[in-house]
């Protein structure tokens, strides 16, 4: 099913000038349709799959795939709104003429009967078919001559020239933001997959908690935590898509580090995918009693988190979490720290840090149904890596966390 709220994206379209948006980015794709993006996709260039989505809420979404995933597209949007291109893969459909006997090679050549002698399959996909489809789509629909909307932080520079050769009259708009903020709010279905993937990696890092000790190494937690995630997935009876860890020991934030010394500082950043939604979501623990700076470093952290959560509610410029985040790490006394962002959205995509950002420059209004992950993180060679990061789902009466871990520096 599609993700889009169509009232939000008619609304949000509007603000910024758009009348279709054409989507070419494999993750936008699947939000906008439902669909697989098809094994096209994987080559991560435009015209693999392409979905039109009309600002217009009484205009169909229209999907233009290869032929091979074509069947399974056409399921969801509906025959008359899925046009087709020829990847590489070579089929065959012999189930109408099983019945009357013959090899496999008759069988095949007599389904095959309707292609044209010039037919041949392009190496990996050809765009140009693909951008002829979106021609004669935008054409049957009246949108050709509309403001246009693409996924621009997506096209790669010699398919976005491809494109405009074949529609030299067409002024294309860069979408990327619209689409961004269209996206922030998330479908019942988006908040459970998210949900369901932060739950499962804490009970990974509840598991990999209780196996720390002196002397124990870097990769037989990040194991632990595995092996925790594991058995999570299996009792909830939910197929992970995926799971990352930036699990670091010791002084060194960055090196990953060794076996656990005391005063070791161990940071946990992780997260699980479920359908292609990641978590993200972290703590950091301390081995043995804390030397006075990092307990200085994780009280600050502490501060600057709880300054930053009294401003993650509907109705609030995310550079309000920024600015009291950072405020309160000006007021520990680190005068001198700068931090890009302070979290970001959660979503579908490449990477886990998903646009818009708790950032000075973001004035995007929280609102409900967004899924945040809020952190205080520091990088401190010489100490290690701290963080303090929960995900959040927003509510009308504020922001919900989805881990149950204390968010204090916590010594084994």
């Amino acid at each position: 099913m599609s993700h889009v709220n169509r009232q939000r994206a008619q609304a949000l379209m509007q603000r910024y000038g758009l009348d279709v948006l054409v989507l070419s980015k494999p993750e936008n794709y699947k939000w906008a349709t439902g669909a697989h993006p098809g094994v096209a996709s994987f080559f991560r260039r435009a015209g693999a799959c392409l979905a039109i989505v009309p600002a217009d809420p009484s205009l169909s979404i229209r999907a233009i795939t290869t032929d091979l995933f074509a069947p399974l597209v056409r399921k969801i949007l509906g025959d008359d709104c899925v046009l087709t291109h020829t990847d590489w893969v070579e089929t065959a459909d012999i189930r109408s003429v099983m019945h009357e006997g013959g090899f496999a090679a008759q069988l095949t050549t007599q389904v095959h009967q309707h292609r044209v002698s010039s037919f041949h399959r392009p190496a990996t996909f050809d765009a140009r078919n693909a951008f002829k489809q979106l021609k004669e789509l935008l054409l049957s629909t009246d949108l050709y001559q509309k403001r246009i909307g693409l996924d621009m932080d997506f096209w790669p520079i010699a398919d976005y020239r491809l494109l405009c050769e074949f529609f030299p009259s067409i002024v294309w708009l860069d979408a990327s933001a619209a689409i961004s903020e269209i996206k922030v709010v998330k479908s019942k279905m988006e908040i459970d997959h998210l949900t369901h993937a932060a739950i499962i990696a804490e009970d990974g890092m509840k598991h990999a908690i209780s196996h720390l000790h002196e002397g124990i190494h870097r990769h037989e937690i990040a194991q632990a935590w595995a092996e925790g995630v594991s058995q999570s997935a299996k009792k909830y009876q939910i197929q992970l898509t995926g799971q990352w860890e930036y699990i670091t020991v010791g002084a060194m934030p960055w090196q990953g580090g060794g076996q656990i010394q005391t005063g070791d500082v161990i940071k946990f950043d992780v997260g699980c995918l479920v359908d292609g939604y990641s978590s993200d979501s972290g703590r950091t623990f301390v081995c043995g009693q804390p030397r006075p700076r990092t307990q200085e470093i994780a009280n600050a952290l502490h501060d600057a988190f709880t300054a930053g959560l009294e401003a993650l509610k509907p109705g609030y410029p995310m550079s309000e979490v920024y600015r009291l985040a950072s405020q309160a790490m000006h007021r520990a006394g680190f005068k001198s720290f700068q931090r890009g962002h302070f979290g970001h959205s959660l979503g579908h995509d490449t990477f886990c840090e998903v646009p818009p950002f708790l950032s000075a420059q973001s004035e995007m209004l929280i609102e409900p149904q967004m899924m945040l992950a809020f952190e205080t993180p520091f990088y401190v060679d010489g100490d290690g890596g701290f963080i303090i990061e929960d995900q959040f789902l927003i509510t009308e009466h504020g922001a919900q966390a989805v881990w149950t871990l204390p968010r204090h520096l916590v010594a084994f």
